[in-house]
C-alpha cells in the first residue's frame, strides 16, 4: 500500500493533479475522475470508501466537485476538525445552516464507509446525539463536531 501524502503545503501540486483529470473543465471535475484523483493524491481508501465518495457526490452534488472544495478537503485531510467541518458544510445541500433528515442520510451513508457501526443510525438518534443546544435542529457546527467524533473513533 502506498503511503498517504500530507498535502497541506502543496497547493500547486494539488492543483496540477486536479487539472489533469479527464473531466476537468472550468474548475470542476465529475465523479468519473474520483478513482483517478484519489489514486493520484495517494489518499488510501478501500474500494467501498471510494464508491461511497462517488455515490455521495453523485446524489448530493450532481456528481461535480469544484476546485475550491477539493482543495479544502485535500488540505484538511490531516486535520480532522477541518475535514469534519467541510463534510458538514457539504452535507448542508440547501445551505440553511442546518442538517435535515435527507441531508443526514447522505452524510451518514458516507460516514458508514469509514465506520460500519454507524449503519442503521436514524435521524432521530443523530439529533439526540448531536443537538448540543437542544433546539431540535442540528447546525453545521454541531454536525461537524459529530463527524469529527465519528472520524476520530473510526478505523481511518
Amino acid at each position: 500500500m502506498t503511503a498517504e501524502v500530507d498535502y497541506r503545503d502543496k497547493r500547486d501540486e494539488l492543483e496540477m493533479i486536479f487539472k489533469k483529470m479527464l473531466t476537468y473543465k472550468d474548475g470542476i471535475i465529475t465523479t468519473k475522475d474520483f478513482p483517478s484523483l484519489i489514486r493520484e493524491i495517494k489518499y488510501n481508501r478501500t474500494s467501498e470508501q471510494k464508491q461511497a465518495y462517488v455515490d455521495y457526490w453523485d446524489k448530493n452534488h450532481g456528481g461535480r466537485l469544484n476546485f475550491e472544495t477539493y482543495m479544502t478537503i485535500a488540505t484538511s485531510a490531516y486535520k480532522t476538525s477541518e475535514l469534519a467541518r467541510q463534510y458538514a458544510i457539504d452535507a448542508d445541500i440547501d445551505k440553511d445552516g442546518f442538517i435535515s433528515s435527507n441531508e443526514f442520510l447522505g452524510i451518514a451513508t458516507l460516514m458508514c464507509s469509514h465506520d460500519t457501526r454507524l449503519a442503521g443510525k436514524s435521524f432521530t438518534e443523530f439529533v439526540e446525539e448531536t443537538d448540543t443546544n437542544r433546539d431540535g435542529k442540528v447546525s453545521i457546527d454541531e454536525c461537524g463536531a459529530w463527524i469529527e467524533n465519528q472520524l476520530n473513533n473510526s478505523s481511518l
